[in-house]
């Protein structure tokens, strides 16, 4: 691992000229310890595609760099890259940065309680969204799945305008009903996220796959 300080990062963006990479690069133009760099770079931060994350794994291992991903759209194959390259470096990944999502996907072990209760959730992004449903809607399926025994969780995908991102899951009870919606305003949040991510990995140094709780839990 690089021996630099948490007080002058260099950080390696990959999909630089997406909607994300141009958040992201907005802040870290903004933060008084990191700056944007291809040389000798301390951090890697992937926001591409899943071509993009497997030729960002195979750069970080080469190179022995932590590598912090939010990428979408990824193949159970790219999870096992993931795994089997982080037997060897730290990897952050998490298909949603948010600090809101973290605490919605801590709050869903709470269902376990209900568990004859039925369950659907709906999710809202922007039309040029390519993975339908998203990657966040997958994953607090998942999630939920941990908790209670549903064999299917029904997702409505809706795209429309520029909503940078709304996911809503509704548990339905006898007599009741429980609704819990996280809404982004902004991808500001995301590119937030994968920043802190970056510097707790850069921290960490340990290898093992991480993912958001882990930031925000400690």
């Amino acid at each position: 691992m690089s021996q630099r300080t948490r007080k002058n990062l260099r950080i390696k963006l990959i999909g630089a000229d997406g909607r994300m990479g141009k958040a992201i690069t907005a802040l870290i133009r903004k933060s008084s310890d990191m700056k944007l760099s291809d040389i000798r770079p301390d951090v890697v931060i992937e926001f591409s595609s899943p071509q993009g994350l497997r030729e960002a794994i195979q750069f970080c291992v080469q190179h022995k760099l932590p590598l912090v991903s939010g990428t979408t759209g990824i193949t159970p194959q790219d999870r096992r890259l993931l795994k089997t390259a982080a037997k060897k470096i730290p990897i952050l990944y998490a298909a949603n940065m948010s600090l809101g999502v973290a605490v919605l996907r801590s709050m869903l072990h709470q269902f376990g309680r209900v568990p004859d209760w039925k369950f659907q959730m709906e999710e809202i992004h922007h039309t040029q969204k390519k993975d339908k449903p998203s990657g966040t809607a997958k994953m607090l399926a998942e999630e939920l799945q941990r908790h209670v025994p549903v064999t299917r969780l029904p997702i409505r995908a809706i795209r429309r305008g520029k909503v940078p991102g709304t996911h809503q899951i509704e548990a339905i009870g006898p007599d009741e009903e429980i609704l819990i919606r996280h809404i982004a305003h902004d991808r500001r949040i995301f590119a937030r996220g994968a920043i802190r991510a970056a510097r707790w990995l850069f921290d960490k140094g340990r290898p093992g796959l991480y993912d958001l709780p882990d930031l925000y839990e400690g």
